[in-house]
């Protein structure tokens, strides 16, 4: 489909019920995409403009496209300048692949004053313009500098239009819509899995970075606080400098800056230790002492504090190869909501929570003899499959030494046959950050536990066997269509 000048002219002649209607609220769900929402007596409006190469239109929408948590700075300036705004005209120039909403709002004191939206869908340099009443460009969702385009774009310059390549003006043809009732319902129809593939690709690369970041961030601590736990399990010197400070301190001297001592503990050798001149023997020995005991409370501490940053680490790069692996926008959005349930995430949940899709079961598989498999889309269904679903004796399986789901043989109450376990184990190897040869541990659900404060999808299991696992796309395509 070309959204060209023919058809932006048409979609304009459309548009023109939205003269007179206010701007109600702004958002921006994409950095290249803007929802004006508007009212008026006869109904309220979702104007979307897309400005994406790959997407770009302009067009009344049904659906509300998830915002993210925080606006955009243009997004804000649109707000504060254009919300209240009325729609006095909307137009298209002529033979140009553009739009231009005429505005009736107010300046910062209140007074009366226009501004102009434009919206240029020129391919790469497409665009959303916001200008003044005199002409000049108050802001773009896409800035551009002279050492970019001799046509600058940036806030305070006057506005110039862009450079019209078009000799000779083409014949206005309506555009074929089909069965549809609009343009604007042909464009959401046309872009509707392209617009939910970008933002998918969007809200991903978003929690990518988050999970990347922190994990990252997570194993540096855990790397500090090893090398400090190394420093504070090499305290014995302490303990042994303040007793043999205090076996000498008849013969010692306040002043000196370091004692010569003989080290009963390794056959009296010779030993230098350093004193504070300003402090009496036994003070000195105190000293050393205070630095045994704050080093040994900071080794018991810091065991603790790597084991979490090791587990926080380790949950997050789980996270990372969910995230990596997910298949729809429904997968994305649940390991959001796990995000934000374990608090690395700032949200609205009240806001937010009625528009959050409800989460796919877990993917499915049988094996060659009939035995149901299961392998869990995050870390919460993970829980959920093996602590709620499953039974004891049914079979446990995760790669090994890799971040992957929970996989559940449902043994039927049988014993699963060596063929049934390793169909499971090229599924459990699959579904991982392997996503191929892998080894794969496995052990009935009875053994498999939770410990205190445990993220969610981390367990730890008393005992369990491995098999070499080498799966293939055909070999789980195979399972999967079996599960029918």
């Amino acid at each position: 489909m070309r959204f060209d000048h023919s058809f932006i002219h048409f979609l304009c002649i459309e548009l023109q019920q939205l003269v007179g209607t206010r701007i109600d609220k702004i958002h921006q769900p994409a950095k290249d995409e803007l929802v004006l929402h508007l009212r008026s007596r006869e109904g309220n409006f979702r104007l979307l403009i897309c400005v994406n190469q790959a997407r770009m239109r302009a067009g009344l929408i049904t659906t509300q496209p998830e915002n993210p948590p925080q606006p955009t700075m243009f997004c804000m300036l649109l707000r504060k300048h254009l919300t209240g705004a009325k729609i006095t005209a909307i137009t298209k120039p002529p033979h140009e692949r553009m739009l231009r909403f005429e505005l009736a709002g107010t300046n910062e004191i209140g007074l009366p004053t226009q501004f102009s939206l434009l919206a240029e869908f020129t391919g790469r340099h497409a665009n959303i313009i916001v200008l003044r009443e005199d002409g000049t460009i108050l802001e773009a969702i896409r800035r551009v500098d002279f050492s970019q385009s001799t046509r600058a774009i940036l806030p305070g310059l006057p506005y110039e239009m862009p450079p019209n390549n078009t000799t000779q003006p083409s014949e206005l043809i309506p555009p074929n819509i089909g069965d549809c009732e609009s343009y604007s319902h042909f464009l959401a129809q046309h872009f509707a899995q392209a617009d939910q593939t970008q933002r998918q690709k969007q809200r991903m690369a978003e929690l990518l970075k988050l999970c990347e970041t922190r994990a990252a961030r997570a194993k540096r601590r855990a790397e500090t606080q090893a090398r400090d736990l190394a420093v504070a399990e090499n305290r014995e010197h302490l303990r042994v400098a303040a007793e043999l400070i205090l076996a000498n301190q008849h013969r010692l001297q306040r002043g000196a800056t370091s004692y010569e001592l003989e080290n009963y503990y390794d056959e009296n050798r010779p030993l230098t230790i350093a004193a504070d001149p300003a402090l009496s023997p036994a003070q000195n020995a105190q000293r050393y002492y205070k630095k045994f005991n704050k080093a040994k409370r900071a080794a018991q501490l810091l065991s603790g504090l790597i084991t979490q940053a090791q587990a926080e680490a380790e949950y997050l790069d789980s996270v990372l190869d969910l995230l990596q692996r997910a298949e729809t926008l429904i997968d994305v959005e649940t390991l959001r909501a796990e995000l934000e349930q374990q608090g690395y995430i700032k949200t609205k949940p009240a806001k937010t929570s009625a528009k959050r899709p409800k989460a796919l079961p877990p993917i499915e598989y049988r094996t060659s003899n009939g035995l149901r498999v299961a392998a869990g889309r995050n870390n919460t269904q993970n829980d959920h499959l093996t602590f709620k679903l499953a039974r004891g004796q049914d079979l446990w399986l995760h790669v090994k030494d890799y971040p992957g789901s929970h996989v559940i043989l449902f043994t039927e109450g049988q014993q699963p046959s060596e063929r049934c376990i390793t169909q499971a184990a090229e599924i459990a190897a699959w579904h991982s950050k392997a996503r191929g040869r892998a080894t794969v541990s496995f052990t009935p659900v009875k053994a498999v536990k939770k410990f205190p404060g445990a993220a969610p999808g981390q367990v730890m299991i008393n005992s369990y066997q491995t098999l070499l696992a080498v799966p293939t796309q055909e070999s789980i395509a195979l399972l999967f269509l079996q599960k029918k």
